[in-house]
This record gives structure tokens, sequence and C-alpha cells, in this order.
């Protein structure tokens, strides 16, 4: 089985190298192996990579990373069980051993991991092998420079099964590298099947969907509860605040305070579901008296998921 990721990099000057291929070489070589293209059609001869020293037996992945100014490429590990693994490398051709970044328990394995540059950090959609069941879904994990992963609401599927034996996507899901973006959703395709992970199986393109930036939100619990989120202090950067989230029937309430905890701005609550919702503040409050300070951003709710906010202008 020779599993691989081509991808377009719109960092390349050199024409000849403008797509780029991360693969395992072959079932014989069981090793990572690299190619290039002008056009994604016509390839050069694979290059070996066995310095990654890997088989290469999973989704492998490989994209450019800006803020390290490297190539980086996920693969996987096996020791004791299925683990996530990292390698980089200068030139898309020269590459480090491949270690450890992500792991599960040998009954929630971390088995495959497509990674996408998002809102300036990077996500990824980490597939869990349920060993015990045979079968695999998908999750949601986060880093801030492709080395250190943090899984979001572990255990808790991005994209699950069906409970119902034999529908398409009953037995195993795997996501794609990179979901596409719409104005007014996010898709996810994924390759399902409705069989386990170790037996012949159907297999179906499959369509899941998020709202826009609905990838993780904080929720409010059942009953009423007020849920409240305060963040660090951060440096203001820009002449409006903008949330996205979604209001059943509760508000969300926002306040700006400084770094002693002491409320500066409030605003006009929030009672509908927005995407993007630029906030009216109370009292003609201007931002102008923020510039060059750090403000903590507080968030009460009731009945709501609160999704992101953005310093905006």
């Amino acid at each position: 089985m020779n599993l691989h990721q081509a991808f377009f990099d719109a960092s390349e000057r050199d024409p000849a190298r403008r797509y780029k291929l991360f693969c395992r070489a072959s079932d014989q070589e069981k090793t990572i192996g690299v190619a290039f293209s002008a056009d994604g059609l016509r390839w050069s001869e694979l290059q070996l990579c066995p310095e990654i020293s890997v088989p290469g037996d999973t989704h492998n992945n490989a994209f450019w990373a800006p803020e390290l100014g490297r190539y980086v490429g996920i693969t996987r590990l096996r020791t004791d069980q299925r683990l996530v693994a990292r390698t980089e490398s200068p030139d898309f051709v020269h590459w480090t051993k491949a270690v450890e970044v992500l792991r599960g328990d040998p009954l929630n394995q971390t088995y495959a991991m497509p990674v996408f540059r998002h809102a300036g950090v990077y996500l990824s959609l980490p597939m869990i092998f349920r060993t015990g069941e045979d079968r695999v879904h998908c999750e949601l994990a986060w880093s801030p420079d492709t080395l250190a992963w943090h899984r979001i609401a572990s255990g808790q599927p991005l994209i699950a099964n069906s409970n119902r034996q034999g529908d398409y996507d009953w037995g195993c899901v795997y996501a794609a590298a990179t979901p596409v973006f719409h104005e007014q959703e996010i898709r996810l395709y994924y390759g399902a099947s409705n069989g386990p992970h170790t037996n012949w199986r159907d297999s179906f393109l499959a369509l899941a969907t998020l709202r826009p930036d609905g990838f993780a939100g904080f929720e409010t619990a059942a009953g009423g509860h007020v849920g409240r989120i305060s963040t660090k202090p951060l440096p203001w950067a820009g002449s409006e605040l903008q949330i996205t989230a979604d209001v059943t029937g509760g508000e969300i309430g926002v306040t700006l305070q400084n770094e002693a905890g002491a409320v500066v701005a409030t605003a006009e609550p929030v009672t509908a579901t927005s995407t993007d919702r630029t906030l009216r503040w109370k009292h003609g409050f201007e931002f102008a008296r923020l510039q060059g300070t750090a403000v903590r951003v507080a968030f009460a709710m009731t009945s709501a998921k609160l999704y992101s906010f953005n310093f905006a202008g």
C-alpha cells in the first residue's frame, strides 16, 4: 500500500519543484520517499529518505512551516502502539529522523494525522484507532509550532462513526488532508468504510460540515448556568472586537479588563447566533484608550457556545 500526499508549494522558486510528493516508497522499501513536479502530472523519480527511519505505513503528509523556515513531515512510529511522528527538512530532500509528537493509549491509538495551518496555528485531524472495537474515528488537535501537539476534547470525535453497524461510516473514518473553507461552511471530506479496520470492507467518499470557525468552542452547561472565560492579558491590536458564537435563547456578555482585572469597557450583550459579529460598547467607549496597553477579554455566557474572537480594524 503506497500512502502519500502531494501538495502545491507556493514558497518554492524552482518551477520544476512547485509540486511535492511525500510518500511511502513501497511495501518492499518500507521507507519514505519524495518526488517533484512542475504541473502535478509528470513526476521526477522517487528519492528515498531512509534517514527518516519509519516504515511510512500511514497517511503521510508534508507542508512548509513559514515560522520555522522548514518543511515538516508527519508520519508514524510503531513501538508498543501506533504513534504520530514528525520529521523536518530545509530542502525537502534531507530529513531528520522522525520523533514522536503525539501518543494515545493502547486502546485508543493515534493512527494517522493530516495537518494544516489555520488562523495562525496548526490544526490536525488525528485518527484514533479503537483497538478493542477495531474501528477508527477522527478527532481534533492543535499546535503552535508543529512540535508540541494538544488533543482537543480527547475522546470526543470531530467526525464520529455511525452507531448502526453496516452504515457507510460505521467502521472507519479517515479525514482528507485539508478542509475546504467556504463562506458559509467548512467542508471536511473523508474516506469511510462500513466494516472494521482489520477486515474487508466497502469504501465510500463522505462529507462532514462545520459552521464557519466551528472546529471547537466553549459551551455552557445545561440548566441556565453561567459559563465564564477570561483570557490572559493580550496586546490590543485593532479598532473593534468581533466574536463568533451560537446563542440559543441565552446571551454572551463581554467585558474588557486591564491587567489588574478592573473592567474598562462593557459590550452590549450578544443574543443571537453570529459569525464575526462586531460588538457595540456601552457608555461611548473608544478603543483609542487601549492603544499600547494589554487587556483581558472576559466572557459570561448562558445557553451559548463561543467559537472565536478577534481584534479587527
